[in-house]
């Protein structure tokens, strides 16, 4: 299931997969500037959901704080 949305000038579209361990769907998504193809920003997080639709409502809902800049970076201290 591919569901695109235009957000304040960007294309948020959820990339999630299933995956096995741990079992679920991925939180990930692609932020692409609206009417371009390149400063793409691929982003996840380490949380998984039990079904696809779920998974893609949490992926847009991320991808907005993303664009709005409310979601933080977390940034491994040991790198």
């Amino acid at each position: 299931m591919s569901t695109r949305i235009e957000y304040n000038g960007y294309v948020i579209e959820p990339t999630t997969k299933l995956q096995d361990n741990p079992h679920g769907w991925t939180l990930e998504v692609r932020i692409t500037p609206a009417g371009r193809s390149t400063g793409v920003r691929r982003c996840r997080a380490p949380n998984t959901y039990p079904n696809e639709e779920v998974a893609v409502a949490r992926c847009l809902a991320f991808g907005r704080r993303i664009v709005d800049g409310k979601a933080q970076r977390k940034v491994d201290p040991t790198k």
